[in-house]
């Protein structure tokens, strides 16, 4: 057992935790909150979750995972590369199945080209049996056509003009519609930053909708008041979006904010830290003075 991993259990068993409950909090795998007590770190997916997970454990103990991880440096994995070998459990089922379409997809191909070649066959064919039709009508058509007055004609502008009725005039009484009334367009305004804590004041809001497009590895949380609507792990290509109209007060954890791309409003959001810098770890703090609940 490593120091870091003594000093989490005796943190945990000071908080009246077992590994069981744990698992539940955190939302990772017992095998995997054991491995980081004893120090097994080559168990886990690779170094960027080990990292992950050590920070979910610290934070659900009570821990600042910052203190942690200065306290610890020697001992904790190296976040070097994006994790590319680790394959979720959901992908892992998609694989088996698509071994299973290969044979279907390799002769996809082959179908299509015949298909093609049989519809040029078919337009050949057709064009040359049209062609002799055309010089079998080219003979008649060098008769003199007949013409004859179209009275059928004459009589439907006869009674398209007693059916006509009179045009309202321009200026007539008829009620308007009311405008629809437009959203108002809200203003985010930046209150302080403290470490890599941020808190912005929403007002003039009539929504509150928040979303996410994932472009690697995240972790996210999202809390309102003493409610948490996320804690977990996105791969990338995952989505996430969250309408917290009427809310008065919403924290995000992000745990990888370069990978994770932020729209307020459908409008993008910059980070108020650029992810290069101080880490890729944010927190954001939003208050709606919009809000009914205020």
């Amino acid at each position: 057992m490593t120091e870091l991993g003594n000093y989490l259990r005796e943190k945990r068993e000071e908080k009246g935790l077992s590994l069981e409950q744990l698992q539940t909090e955190t939302k990772i795998q017992k095998r995997y909150l054991q491995a980081i007590e004893e120090g097994r770190y080559e168990i886990l997916p690779g170094s960027f979750y080990a990292r992950a997970f050590i920070k979910n454990y610290s934070e659900t103990v009570g821990l600042n995972f910052e203190e942690v991880f200065t306290q610890f440096e020697n001992e904790i994995p190296k976040a070097e590369k994006e994790p590319t070998e680790f394959v979720p459990r959901s992908e892992r089922s998609k694989q088996a199945m698509g071994s299973k379409d290969s044979v279907l997809s390799s002769w996809l191909p082959k179908v299509l080209i015949f298909a093609v070649v049989l519809a040029l066959l078919i337009g050949v064919w057709a064009y040359l049996a049209n062609r002799g039709n055309d010089g079998a009508d080219s003979k008649d058509s060098n008769k003199p056509a007949s013409v004859q007055p179209d009275k059928s004609k004459k009589a439907e502008n006869t009674n398209k003009a007693k059916d006509k009725k009179p045009e309202k005039p321009a200026n007539s009484d008829s009620p308007k519609k009311p405008a629809e009334p437009k959203k108002k367009e809200f203003t985010l305004n930046k209150q302080a930053t403290q470490g890599i804590t941020t808190t912005y004041e929403l007002s003039q809001a009539d929504d509150f909708k928040i979303a996410f497009k994932m472009d690697g590895p995240v972790y996210l949380e999202v809390k309102t008041g003493s409610k948490t609507l996320a804690s977990k792990m996105f791969k990338k290509g995952d989505t996430a979006s969250y309408d917290l109209s009427g809310e008065k007060d919403v924290e995000l954890n992000i745990g990888a904010a370069n990978f994770a791309k932020m729209t307020i409003n459908e409008k993008p959001f910059s980070y108020p830290i650029p992810p290069v810098k101080r880490g890729i770890h944010q927190r954001i703090v939003i208050k709606n003075t919009a809000s009914g609940k205020q």
